[in-house]
């Protein structure tokens, strides 16, 4: 067994359910089945834990997306987004969350929060751009918006966002515009 993939398994599970900041470093320690000197032997504090339980979940989700150069990409991503909310349950976006939770508190948490919605946006803005032959950036920015809005909506109606948003994109990009 890896105890640090357990402790961030368990972190990530319990700060999407309860929040950063509400879960605390006993539930973390018992969810994970390690001492609370185990946790810290690998990391240093709390926001190490929350930095590396962040840039697993953007690796993992990123892992999961086709090149940007492959033309059915973007549908790709809109599963990809409906599996995940399948999966991991439809509370909102984690990373939101966490902007959320640390904006006021840790500028670098809140600046690695919101990469994932910079790394999103360049990733469509590729595909768009492969499957246009140029870029086409208004075109890039709604089908981001409309990613960006599949994440909320699921609050609502669950996975289906996602389906239903990628057949909004695949319209758009038959058309080569959002009209």
């Amino acid at each position: 067994m890896n105890k640090r993939n357990d402790i961030m398994q368990a972190a990530e599970r319990l700060f999407y359910t309860h929040g950063f900041h509400a879960t605390s470093t006993d539930q973390l320690c018992r969810e994970a089945g390690v001492s609370t000197r185990t946790l810290y032997h690998h990391f240093a504090s709390r926001e190490a834990l929350t930095a590396a339980v962040l840039e697993a979940r953007e690796q993992r989700f990123m892992a999961d997306l086709l090149p940007p150069q492959q033309p059915e990409a973007i549908a790709h991503l809109f599963g990809v987004l409906g599996e995940w909310t399948t999966v991991n349950g439809a509370r909102g976006c984690f990373f939101l969350k966490a902007w959320g939770e640390y904006a006021e508190r840790n500028s670098e948490l809140a600046a690695q929060a919101l990469a994932f919605r910079a790394t999103t946006r360049a990733y469509i803005t590729q595909c768009v751009t492969h499957l246009c032959g140029a870029e086409n950036q208004q075109l890039s920015d709604a089908i981001w918006i409309l990613f960006e809005g599949a994440i909320t909506t699921a609050l609502i109606t669950g996975p289906e966002a996602a389906w239903q948003a990628a057949q909004i994109a695949s319209q758009w990009l038959q058309n080569g515009t959002t009209g």
